[in-house]
């Protein structure tokens, strides 16, 4: 594990794409990598229609835009304007400028997702932020977790990327890893469900997958 890679350097990059984002799908790293469509369709799948939802890193509304009409309400977490001007208006979405680790909701929600985020976390923070948003899910409220893992281990990225075309920074850490951390913190009924099509998974050692859990 490399304890170097901070959420801070992440977040640094995202505020220069923040800062010159021109279009709503900019927020996507790789050519063609926007599955969104799949996102959606699986939250609703864990979710009724009179439930609130904290989106933590909603980015430009990619996810959040597809799925508000089917919610009682939405509090979309983003850190950046640059990207939440995207975000649908509507009377169901409340938009919060704030840090992950510093925001502090005033209520509890039915559901909370975490979509492409937490592998911009080291395993430190990331029981910080499990612990912290446990406490703001409603009695049998559920966590879906989606990102990046490791297949066999912790795998980190920290440097030039080519891809990029500067430094990017990112720790996906063994699938079986996190469920252990989640379990640790206190959820129950983990469960890993692979909700992509086989050619959305580039790399032979990490692999996307969803983690729902319940408080």
């Amino acid at each position: 594990m490399n304890l170097k890679m901070e959420n801070k350097q992440a977040l640094d990059f995202f505020q220069k794409m923040a800062n010159t984002t021109q279009e709503e799908k900019s927020v996507k790293l790789g050519a063609n990598s926007n599955f969104t469509n799949f996102d959606a369709e699986f939250i609703l799948k864990h979710v009724g229609e009179d439930a609130t939802l904290l989106d933590l890193g909603s980015g430009t509304g990619l996810i959040i835009n597809k799925i508000y009409n089917s919610l009682n309400h939405v509090v979309a977490l983003e850190p950046f304007e640059g990207f939440t001007k995207f975000i649908v208006k509507n009377d169901n979405i409340e938009v919060v400028h704030n840090d992950i680790l510093t925001y502090n909701p005033k209520k509890q929600f039915d559901l909370i997702t975490l979509f492409g985020l937490m592998h911009y976390f080291n395993e430190a923070e990331a029981i910080k932020v499990y612990e912290k948003y446990h406490l703001f899910l409603s009695p049998k409220g559920k966590m879906i977790i989606k990102n990046q893992f490791g297949l066999y281990e912790d795998v980190c990225v920290e440097g030039y990327s080519e891809e990029q075309k500067c430094n990017y920074y990112a720790h996906y850490r063994y699938i079986e890893n996190e469920k252990k951390i989640l379990k640790g913190v206190g959820f129950g009924n983990i469960g890993v469900f692979d909700i992509y099509p086989p050619e959305c998974n580039r790399w032979d050692n990490t692999h996307f997958y969803a983690i729902v859990a319940e408080k």
